[in-house]
């Protein structure tokens, strides 16, 4: 399912205009993004907590130019499901 499927579902089961789906949609997504941004954890009780963690540089090589290169440190995004969601995806 993508985006456009999701708001289609949202908005015939909510009886609420696609347009309001996707508006709440994008505010959702955006305000999570900025949580993460700042560093903190973002928890939705009954379906997971998102966070990052601090990847530091390292060296990895580059088969195609056959190199040695420095990656830079970055954050990434890390989710971890909650015993909730994972029991019923798995019914």
């Amino acid at each position: 399912m993508n985006k456009q499927e999701l708001v289609r579902e949202l908005s015939q089961s909510l009886d609420i205009s696609q347009k309001s789906v996707r508006n709440t949609l994008d505010a959702l997504l955006e305000e999570v993004v900025l949580i993460l941004e700042e560093g903190d954890n973002y928890t939705q009780t009954g379906f997971g907590t998102f966070r990052t963690e601090v990847a530091n540089e390292r060296v990895s090589y580059n088969p195609a130019i056959h190199k040695k290169m420095l990656l830079p440190k970055k954050k990434r995004v890390k989710f971890k499901a909650s015993a909730k969601f994972k029991d019923r995806v798995n019914e």
